[in-house]
């Protein structure tokens, strides 16, 4: 059986993420755990299961998922899937794309964070 796309899991592991893993494991997804001595590599690199570890960085402080080679219907249906079973929530998500690719785990961490605080700015802001 094919799968049908990656995700790269950081900070996921224990009970808390066990309902979370079978989902993903029902929908066929590869699930990669991304440990800090790997936080150097490239996502690209990551969710194709390379990248040599190297210094042991900090954990991130949070959860973080980035979903990999999904089509974008099944991308949907994965969030649907997440949201309806009222899993715990994690809040950092993103997709591989063109322009992050290149980017190692804590550039991508930072990005999102900044755009957590923009989206938080714009509701202050309403």
């Amino acid at each position: 059986m094919k799968n049908a796309g990656t995700v790269l899991m950081y900070g996921c592991s224990g009970d808390r993420f066990s309902k979370l893993k079978q989902i993903f494991a029902m929908l066929r997804l590869r699930m990669r755990m991304v440990e800090p001595d790997r936080y150097h590599v490239p996502l690209e690199e990551l969710a194709q299961g390379r990248g040599e570890p190297g210094e042991n960085a900090e954990a991130l402080p949070e959860p973080m998922l980035v979903f990999c080679y999904l089509p974008k219907a099944l991308l949907n249906q994965v969030l649907e899937v997440m949201r309806v079973a009222k899993l715990p929530p994690i809040p950092l998500k993103a997709v591989l794309t063109e322009t992050n690719q290149t980017w190692d785990t804590m550039q991508l961490y930072h990005e999102l964070l900044q755009e957590r605080e923009a989206i938080a700015a714009q509701k202050t802001e309403k």
